[in-house]
């Protein structure tokens, strides 16, 4: 038998919470702090759109279940390292061999499980190095640029081979996400229709501020989890004029600069969040290892 759902989804609640936040980041940041580690590499983006595209693309795919900030520091590292800044091009990848590739991730920590994230990286350019003559924008476009057409495509056995980490249901949100706020000019569509990207921070900060109720345990963020969260911003946000992907920020550093710091249902951020007032009670524990909710309004 299943694990029962004791979970009660609050959409209107969740729809104010995202207006106050979305304000409020718009204004003088969450906590003072409007930046993901994603957005260090802003000040130094390549001239080349292509490579710009690339660099997003193939430092997000390694973005999973380790620290981004260090991530985004070795991508920088690498990207200004003309020995190995090669690595941002998926045909010099190609010519050059898997083995090089690997040598050159390892330089600047790029790679911190060697032989998984070199494979990632070498699968992601050899397939867009020989399916798009080496070009993420023709990727794009080989969609009409229909985002989620390209999601529900991508979510497949042999993209996942093909893709790895980039076609999965929480990456792929996410690399669009962070692609669209870096790279204006690309005319993506339908990205209503994509869901939140949904990792520890959001779920923490979903659960804190009372969006969703209720008891539940396990030792992860679960499938059921991640989809309730899904179902929760896309039912609050479907008349609001904001797509679920632009609440990955304020939720992010609402949960990374306040609600992480939150023990045994006290928050000592508390006083100066910016939705203090629907800050839930009771137990909210949520990180990669474990997860704990015993909340309601």
């Amino acid at each position: 038998m299943g694990r029962k759902i004791e979970l009660e989804l609050h959409p209107e609640r969740a729809r104010e919470v995202a207006k106050i936040l979305l304000k409020k980041l718009k204004a003088e940041g969450i906590f003072n702090e409007k930046e993901l580690p994603d957005d260090r590499i802003k000040k130094h983006i390549p001239e080349d759109m292509e490579k710009y595209l690339a660099v997003l693309s193939l430092v997000t795919s390694l973005d999973y279940m380790r620290d981004a900030a260090k991530l985004w520091d070795s991508a920088i590292k690498t990207l200004e390292d003309d020995e190995i800044s090669w690595v941002f091009s998926p045909s010099e990848v190609k010519e050059r061999g898997k083995e090089k590739l690997k040598e050159a991730l390892l330089k600047h920590k790029m790679a911190m499980r060697k032989e998984k994230d070199t494979d990632t990286w070498w699968h992601i350019s050899k397939t867009v190095a020989e399916d798009y003559n080496g070009s993420f924008l023709s990727f794009f476009n080989s969609f009409n640029f229909e985002m989620d057409k390209a999601y529900e495509t991508l979510d497949s056995k042999l993209w996942h081979q093909k893709l790895p980490n980039l076609s999965g249901r929480k990456i792929f949100p996410h690399w669009i996400r962070t692609i669209k706020e870096k790279i204006k000019e690309i005319p993506f569509k339908n990205l209503e229709k994509l869901p939140i990207p949904v990792d520890v921070h959001v779920a923490r900060a979903t659960f804190t501020t009372g969006c969703i109720t209720g008891k539940y345990k396990a030792k992860s963020i679960t499938t059921t989890v991640r989809n309730l969260i899904i179902k929760l911003w896309n039912e609050a946000l479907k008349d609001e004029n904001i797509l679920p992907i632009e609440m990955f920020r304020p939720l992010w550093l609402l949960s990374k600069h306040g609600c992480h710091y939150r023990k045994n249902g006290d928050c000592p951020k508390k006083e100066n969040c910016p939705v203090k007032e629907f800050c839930v009670k009771g137990k909210v524990v949520v990180s990669a290892s474990k997860m704990e909710i015993d909340t309601k309004l």
